[in-house]
């Protein structure tokens, strides 16, 4: 409830015309030194106005004065221990906002409502017209008890303020403490899970699309058995556009259950607690899911008494659905109705209520992990009947044992699959938190855990000496020797060559999967085929992270000159990052090269972006430019590294991005000026009808980024026909396998004895 509502209760009575809640600045929040009005009151005819008092006041004096607008102006504090008088307080904020020259009023005549968020006070002061302020101290009284926009606000500031406990004041239900359930007092068990449920099917179009289905409140009393199922029918969600259209479906699927299920739910709970008796209401009440926690203490302010906490066992209520009995009952319902069961049939003739509920977890606990072998194990036979006014199979208390038997070695066998663990292994409390679904570490780990320690410890009690050299200021050598192992881990980044250089070897299982990005391409100019032999060798020499690129020159056939088949791959010398690759200034020189035509470059990236980038922009045109290439003809093409696959996409440079890139400076990801016009997509095939071939440096190297300071811009080279070598091979990191030779002969005491054969006698 709120005040707009109240006003809209009351038209007649107060002769209001109309009910308008005014647009309000942002800043009013924060802007102490002026107000506006929240709500504006228009009246049928016209109001006498009293003089300026306070809300308590009694004897309003009345004068001439009358208006047909009245205004609201809602004013928020958090009050301290000092100053929290809210009467003192509303009395001077109203007396200083209508004298000042900031406030914009709409009408000289209105009431200031001030409310104190820490002390839960509030008061009004201001012109009043007959009935106004008995009706606002009503309406007040309700709305500072259950509004829950003020609930929400005032926790908010408590949180933002840190003035709560961090820790929560009840325990969560445990394994440990669930004896507590059947105490006499009576508790509940509230579970959202299938509040809100939907079918998702693909439409004509092949968009997913989802439509709701009946679902259902499951509210449950261990100590007796009772169950309060509450069917939430579709109209509920009548009007909510939203949950009809779903654009991302497991996110927006998520966002509906938490934000929109647990508030209904909430409310209905509320709801079945005010129709209750109050010695049948609960005491306490206990949530499946933990995002109930703030919908329920706002919905139940009403019921100080009532705790309200969470639990930290994973039980299984949501399974109810899986049962025939229920199943059909709240889909075939045509409205939400409140129907009431009792899990326990007649059990607590002649077992106690703690035994009846840990039978009804074990069984719905089955029905969750393998609802058709439960039902096996309840109904063995044709002879096993189920009551029409019970829930489950009429048994006896041996038949009962049985099952229950059947039902913990599926559970257990189940648990064992799917966290590799030997279920005799299993201790009797593990088991029964495995049951609750308490969240536990599964055997093996925790062995594993103590192993780590057990090693941890006997490590340190090695001590091992670490000699340590350092310079300081003055260029003097200090060397100091530590015994403690700290400090002795090292770390690896996830940039790390050697990681990325075993991740290379799978680089030919991406090969398999390799798509041409093929959106937006435009129908005129150029068609580029690249032969996937040479596709396949590109991808499999380069690395996940560092780009590499080369050289791409071709051929028109002669029956068609608008298509150009890439015929040759050329590797020079060059070193890379993740965002850019360094190539020489000079273009390779060959014979093969004379009757081919230079058609653009291609280049690996670690992830695919939806543009092309202005790095690739700036470098495609200086390449161009120096070397008077056809704008036209010259593309530049990105293999991109997606998840366990690669994506072509071919680009070419328009006028205006060739400009833009001769002239760029700025090396950065945005640079000034960059605009998607500069490039247009291309189209590009793949074929396996010819086939391409590869040149690489005369010297066998063309990866540079294990020795960069010998690459050189201006450097010179001459190219070979050849199959390149991978990224990582020995050629390209000599540096490394000196460093080896060095660690494992540090004197050259080994190489004093070697024999070279080009030595001169």
């Amino acid at each position: 409830m709120d005040l707009c509502q109240v006003f809209d209760l009351e038209l007649d009575p107060l002769e209001i015309q109309t009910v308008q809640k005014e647009t309000i600045h942002p800043r009013k929040s924060y802007k102490m030194n002026s107000s506006c009005a929240d709500i504006l009151l228009f009246a049928q005819y016209k109001w006498h106005i009293s003089r300026p008092s306070l809300l308590a006041d009694t004897k309003d004096v009345m004068d001439n004065t009358t208006t047909q607008k009245f205004w609201l102006d809602v004013q928020l504090r958090w009050g301290d221990y000092d100053s929290h008088d809210i009467e003192r307080y509303s009395r001077a904020k109203f007396l200083d906002y209508t004298t000042d020259n900031m406030s914009i009023y709409p009408s000289p005549n209105g009431i200031l409502i001030a409310i104190d968020l820490a002390y839960n006070l509030y008061s009004a002061y201001g012109n009043w017209f007959p009935g106004m302020k008995e009706l606002i101290r009503q309406a007040m009284a309700k709305i500072i008890k259950a509004n829950p926009a003020l609930y929400v606000l005032r926790e908010r500031i408590r949180k933002g303020l840190q003035l709560y406990s961090s820790e929560p004041t009840e325990p969560y239900l445990t394994s440990q403490n669930y004896g507590e359930l059947f105490s006499n007092q009576i508790i509940w068990f509230v579970d959202d899970t299938n509040v809100y449920r939907v079918t998702i099917h693909k439409t004509f179009e092949g968009n997913l699309t989802t439509k709701p289905m009946n679902g259902a409140i499951f509210i449950f009393n261990p100590r007796t058995g009772q169950l309060f199922l509450k069917i939430i029918h579709t109209s509920v969600w009548a009007g909510q556009k939203r949950l009809s259209q779903v654009s991302f479906l497991i996110f927006c699927l998520y966002i509906l259950v938490l934000k929109l299920a647990k508030w209904k739910t909430a409310e209905e709970v509320a709801a079945l607690i005010r129709s209750l008796p109050v010695e049948e209401q609960p005491r306490q009440i206990i949530v499946t899911r933990k995002a109930m926690l703030d919908p329920l203490e706002v919905h139940l302010l009403d019921f100080p008494n009532i705790v309200i906490k969470g639990s930290e066992l994973m039980l299984p209520f949501q399974a109810i659905m899986r049962i025939e009995k229920f199943g059909d009952l709240i889909l075939k319902a045509n409205e939400p109705q409140m129907v009431l069961f009792n899990l326990y049939d007649d059990w607590l003739k002649t077992i106690s209520s703690y035994t009846a509920f840990s039978r009804v977890i074990l069984i719905m606990r089955g029905m969750h992990i393998n609802p058709d072998k439960t039902k096996v194990i309840l109904k063995p036979d044709r002879t096993t009947v189920t009551e029409s006014h019970h829930i489950w199979p009429t048994l006896s208390d041996d038949e009962w044992i049985k099952v229950e038997l059947a039902l913990k070695d599926m559970i257990l066998n189940d648990y064992g699959k799917k966290n590799n663990v030997n279920v005799g292994s299993l201790t009797q409390s593990e088991v029964r938190d495995i049951i609750l679904g308490m969240e536990i570490s599964a055997p093996s780990q925790q062995r594993q855990q103590i192993a780590e320690i057990e090693k941890q410890t006997k490590e340190q009690s090695q001590l091992t000496a670490t000699t340590t050299k350092s310079v300081n200021k003055h260029g003097d050598e200090i060397i100091s020797a530590t015994t403690s192992n700290y400090e002795t881990q090292t770390f690896s980044s996830r940039t790390e060559w050697r990681v990325r250089a075993i991740s290379s070897t799978n680089l030919h299982l991406r090969t398999q999967h390799i798509y041409v990005n093929s959106d937006d391409v435009k129908d005129t100019g150029y068609t580029y085929i690249l032969p996937k032999n040479i596709l396949k060798k590109f991808i499999t020499i380069s690395d996940l992270r560092t780009q590499i690129a080369g050289y791409i020159y071709g051929i028109s056939p002669p029956d068609n000159p608008h298509v150009k088949e890439i015929r040759c791959i050329i590797l020079p010398p060059q070193w890379g990052t993740h965002q850019v690759v360094h190539l020489p200034n000079q273009l390779p020189q060959h014979e093969f090269l004379k009757d081919l035509e230079p058609l653009g470059w291609m280049h690996t990236q670690p992830n695919e972006l939806p543009q092309l980038s202005p790095q690739d922009v700036t470098m495609h045109s200086k390449i161009i430019h120096q070397n008077q290439w056809d704008g036209e003809r010259s593309v530049i093409v990105t293999c991109s590294f997606t998840p366990g696959s690669v994506s072509l996409t071919a680009y070419r440079l328009t006028p205006s991005g060739y400009e833009w890139g001769r002239n760029n400076t700025d090396k950065g990801n945005n640079p000034k000026g960059y605009l998607p016009s500069h490039y247009e997509k291309v189209q590009m095939l793949l074929s396996d009808r010819f086939l391409g071939y590869f040149m690489v440096p005369s010297s066998a190297v063309w990866n540079y980024n294990f020795m960069g300071v010998r690459h050189d811009s201006n450097m010179q080279y001459d190219v070979c026909l050849a199959a390149p070598k991978e990224f990582y091979h020995e050629d390209h990191r000599p540096l490394h396998f000196h460093n080896f030779n060095v660690f494992e002969d540090p004197l050259g005491v080994t190489t004093a004895d070697r024999e070279d054969v080009f030595m001169a006698t």
